[in-house]
């Protein structure tokens, strides 16, 4: 999580999630024949022609297989870094970042060739994106999504840095290579702990650089923006009434955007997409690849000098580009698929 995180805590969780992913990566690989057989078998008994759980049945041993290898460089990398005490040295940063940039690499071209994910990005968004150093702000509303700023930015030769929930700690890939690359992992309820690791997160920023964070803080549901928006109206009316005409995304929750603006002296990219909305779980994902749709990507830009210096004028501003996004989910549901640009899988 941090260096605030009791060392006892921490070895506690990796002694159970360790073992748990290396143990089922083996029982995976060697009974893999069997689970393909039954997964087709399970696909052509209903119909599915497309073998949707062959399908994810291979991505996801593809992903026990990164977080193994993951597992087992970890602690060589940790040698390597004098035994822990140069982990936050370029050199030891690099070296991370290039495991992790091959991961999510092998983890999007099985995405792609298995669960036809695919990004596609209206042309003029492409200009919005680069060039850094950046604060990235995207929605949520798949577990799926978590990943698409990282991807994207991979593609363009960033570095991410992500705001992370603290859940994810449950995967041991993320839990011993992702702090090593700058990113942070928070407790949900966005405390003062939470506000302070988001500031860490600022340091040795640099023009290859996006920071990214999604300020819903959790996924969108209806029942969850119902709730929100009725916790909001006695908290803060003024909120409510801006965020009123929300659908298809939650409230942003201010405290990491703040921090990050504090922080990082950049440019704010906001990152909507759709494609993803129509699955309430990774249930109903699974049983619909492969996609035959690309997940459209919109972005635009808010240049440092055009964001707010007050707190509270920042999260009138952090509201009213919340309302953008939700306009422009409306708008590209609405219309016909724009000229886009896709990326290539590789640059």
């Amino acid at each position: 999580m941090s260096a605030a995180e009791p060392f006892a805590s921490r070895w506690k969780r990796r002694s159970r999630t360790i073992p748990l992913i290396l143990a089922a990566t083996v029982v995976g690989v060697l009974a893999s024949p069997a689970i393909l057989a039954v997964a087709a078998v399970v696909d052509l008994t209903k119909g599915r022609f497309r073998v949707p759980t062959v399908r994810v049945a291979l991505f996801l041993l593809q992903y026990g297989i990164n977080d193994s290898v993951e597992i087992l460089l970890a602690p060589i990398y940790w040698i390597l870094a004098g035994l822990g005490t140069r982990l936050h040295q370029p050199t030891s940063i690099a070296r991370h970042q290039r495991l992790q940039h091959w991961s999510i690499d092998v983890l999007a071209r099985r995405a792609e060739h298995l669960l036809g994910l695919r990004l596609d990005i209206e042309t003029d968004s492409m200009d919005a994106l680069t060039p850094g150093p950046l604060i990235v702000l995207c929605r949520h509303v798949n577990i799926v999504d978590a990943s698409l700023p990282a991807l994207l930015y991979q593609r363009l030769g960033y570095r991410t840095r992500g705001v992370i929930m603290a859940e994810l700690l449950a995967d041991p890939g993320f839990d011993l290579i992702y702090p090593r690359t700058g990113s942070v992992f928070i407790p949900r309820d966005n405390g003062p702990e939470a506000i302070a690791m988001v500031r860490e997160i600022g340091h040795s920023v640099d023009s290859t650089t996006a920071v990214v964070i999604f300020p819903e803080g959790r996924l969108f549901r209806p029942d969850r923006l119902d709730r929100a928006l009725s916790r909001l109206a006695p908290e803060s009316p003024d909120r409510a009434a801006r965020l009123a005409s929300l659908g298809h995304v939650l409230p942003p929750r201010p405290g990491g955007v703040l921090a990050l603006l504090d922080t990082i002296p950049a440019d704010v990219v906001v990152i909507a997409h759709t494609g993803l909305d129509q699955f309430a779980s990774f249930r109903e994902f699974a049983k619909a690849v492969p996609l035959r749709n690309p997940i459209e990507i919109t972005a635009w830009r808010v240049p440092v000098d055009q964001i707010p210096a007050g707190d509270g004028e920042r999260i009138a501003w952090l509201d009213e580009q919340w309302v953008l996004v939700n306009d422009r989910l409306v708008h590209n549901a609405q219309n016909a698929n724009p000229k886009r640009y896709e990326p290539p899988l590789d640059r």
